[in-house]
């Protein structure tokens, strides 16, 4: 039985729809929830190292405060639903992060934003990566802007 939960989150509309199916189901089965919000590295994101920015402090807290705001809304979320949470938000790759923290839950909920050709070689695809890794079941919840 699911009675853990793991609701990843990148504060996007695509993971905020996730959340919402996450919480409904948790609110159905009776479990409780985790959310996650990775902090990811800034280096291989944009190709250079914290020496080669000087507003890199800046920037990774400009991102760090994003990740609180996305972690309070996901909150608030279970809090309205009356469903049992824990928020974190760790530093890392998101798909090895929620890979991780998996070990702990029973099923990981996770929205995907659908993006194909380039975009998706670009961006990289972090739910497919946890669907090919994760021992775990994992729930994709798909996500495209009307």
């Amino acid at each position: 039985m699911y009675k853990r939960l793991l609701l990843p989150t990148d504060g996007s509309e695509a993971a905020e729809r996730a959340l919402a199916e996450g919480l409904r189901l948790a609110k159905a089965l009776g479990a409780e929830v985790a959310f996650l919000y990775a902090l990811e590295p800034l280096g291989p994101r944009l190709l250079l190292g914290p020496e080669s920015l000087p507003y890199h402090q800046a920037l990774l807290e400009d991102l760090r405060q994003e990740g609180i705001k996305a972690l309070n809304r996901a909150t608030r979320m279970a809090e309205e639903a009356g469903v049992a949470f824990e928020a974190h938000l760790v530093e890392g790759r998101a798909a090895e992060a929620i890979l991780k923290e998996a070990e702990r839950h029973d099923l990981i909920v996770m929205g995907t934003h659908g993006r194909t050709g380039l975009d998706r070689l670009l961006l990289g695809s972090v739910a497919q990566e946890v669907v090919r890794k994760s021992p775990k079941p994992v729930l994709v919840v798909p996500y495209r802007k009307a």
